[in-house]
């Protein structure tokens, strides 16, 4: 991958940056991520996630996301990593069997049609001692599959197959992540300025509608700056390499009330 591959790519939400960082960090928390591997990422989104793997020298990268708008714009930036429209719980898995050594998945498990089968198929999907990075927020306004009770998603993973997983809570940021979250959203709202874009309140895709949405005008005003993307990449990076620094994410201990939580699942076959 050349220097203009790889900056090509207009990264638009510092979110999904930290995001992509959660789940490498808890991966990384629990082994160390290695050269010529194979990555899924399920409900890629705006795909930053499957670009910040590239940074590990990986065997392949792959990107599932039910929205179609979703996969096209993102295979205009690179044919080095395989986006593919894909629904986790209703099309045939048969072909990507035993095929990954990692699955990752952001914010995905609260909007499934039904988790108990994601759980089973990330299980088929992964080889022998292939590793599992999850995180949602069960949040009551976003999403409609809460947990109740730490043991429910326990035996969810049981009945997957997992019998080797950590479950967490995240309490917070940490301060570097906030620091930059609040200079990323002061730079977000002059560029919005600047290219006329008002935001609304659908921030990720999650639809065929996602032409509608922030992100999706965002990035097609970008694309034609290439200039401008490397140099947000750099940025970007810069963020990313610091933020690398400090754990990323604070944990806190279980509490009987997992309402408004975010949970981080590590998991291995």
């Amino acid at each position: 991958m050349n220097f203009f591959d790889k900056y090509f790519y207009p990264p638009v939400n510092f979110w999904s940056v930290w995001f992509a960082e959660t789940v490498i960090r808890n991966l990384k928390n629990h082994s160390t991520i290695e050269k010529n591997k194979s990555y899924l990422d399920i409900g890629c989104g705006l795909g930053n996630l499957c670009f910040s793997l590239n940074e590990f020298s990986p065997s392949e990268v792959y990107g599932f996301d039910l929205s179609g708008e979703t996969i096209k714009l993102l295979q205009e930036f690179t044919d080095k990593i395989k986006f593919r429209k894909f629904n986790i719980c209703k099309d045939d898995i048969r072909s990507y069997e035993n095929m990954f050594d990692t699955v990752f998945s952001c914010d995905v498990y609260e909007h499934v049609e039904d988790p108990q089968l994601m759980l089973n198929n990330i299980y088929r999907m992964l080889k022998f001692k292939g590793k599992l990075s999850m995180t949602f927020p069960n949040f009551n306004d976003h999403g409609h599959n809460q947990v109740t009770r730490i043991e429910d998603l326990e035996d969810m993973l049981r009945k997957a197959g997992f019998r080797l997983f950590n479950i967490y809570l995240i309490k917070d940021r940490s301060f570097i992540y906030k620091f930059f979250t609040g200079i990323y959203v002061i730079l977000q709202d002059i560029s919005d300025i600047v290219f006329g874009i008002k935001r609304n309140s659908n921030r990720m895709p999650e639809s065929d509608k996602f032409h509608e949405m922030y992100a999706y005008k965002k990035i097609n005003k970008l694309k034609k700056h290439k200039f401008l993307i490397i140099f947000i990449n750099l940025v970007y990076e810069l963020f990313k390499k610091t933020g690398r620094l400090s754990s990323v994410f604070i944990l806190e201990r279980f509490s009987v009330d997992l309402q408004n939580k975010r949970l981080l699942i590590y998991a291995e076959k």
